[in-house]
C-alpha cells in the first residue's frame, strides 16, 4: 500500500548548531553527501530526515524554523532510501557554460525561482517520485506540485496545529 510520506531537507549551513538538536529529536537521517565530502562538508551539507506529523520533532521544528529558511519538507509516495538517491542527483549542477557548481534546491529562497523557471521537461525530472514540495515563501507556508505536469502553487496547511 502506498501512502504518503513526509520528509524534510534540511541546511546545516543555514540551521548551524541546530542541526544536531534535530539529529537528537529524529534519528532517521543521512546526509546527502557522502564519503569525503561528507567529512569535509557535514557540518554545511544538506540532510535527509523522515518527518513524522505530531511527534517531538514536529514540534521542535513548527517552533523553531519560523523565518529561518531551514530547509524544504517533502510529500511523497516513496521511501526513504529512494527519495534520497532521487535527491542526490540534484546536488550538483552543469551551468549553461558548462561549469559545475552545487545547487541548493533545499534553500527555501531558491527552490521556487528555480521551480518557476523550468520548463516541463525539467519539472518532471526534478520531481521525479515527488508530490509535492512544501515550504515558507514570504512569510506564507506554500506547496508547489505538478498537475497535469503543470507546476502548481498553493498555500498549504501541512504545519498548521488545527
Amino acid at each position: 500500500m502506498n501512502h504518503q510520506r513526509h520528509y524534510i531537507v534540511l541546511d546545516a549551513a543555514k540551521m548551524q548548531q541546530h542541526i544536531e538538536v534535530a539529529k537528537e529529536f529524529n534519528p532517521k537521517h543521512l546526509c546527502l553527501y557522502k564519503g569525503e565530502a561528507e567529512q569535509k562538508f557535514g557540518s554545511v551539507a544538506p540532510w535527509l530526515f523522515t518527518y513524522p506529523k505530531m511527534s517531538y520533532f514536529d514540534d521542535w521544528f513548527i517552533s523553531s524554523a519560523g523565518k529561518q529558511n531551514w530547509g524544504v519538507l517533502i510529500e511523497t509516495k516513496v521511501k526513504f532510501e529512494k527519495l534520497y538517491f532521487h535527491l542526490k542527483k540534484f546536488l550538483r549542477v552543469k551551468s549553461e557554460t558548462g561549469t559545475i557548481m552545487y545547487f541548493r534546491f533545499y534553500d527555501p529562497r531558491i527552490l521556487p525561482t528555480f521551480l518557476e523557471t523550468c520548463d516541463e521537461e525539467q519539472l518532471i525530472e526534478f520531481f521525479g517520485p515527488i508530490d509535492k514540495f512544501i515550504l515558507e515563501k514570504e512569510l506564507q507556508i506554500v506547496q508547489y506540485e505538478l498537475i497535469e505536469n503543470k507546476l502548481v502553487q498553493k498555500p498549504c496547511t501541512f504545519l498548521d496545529r488545527e
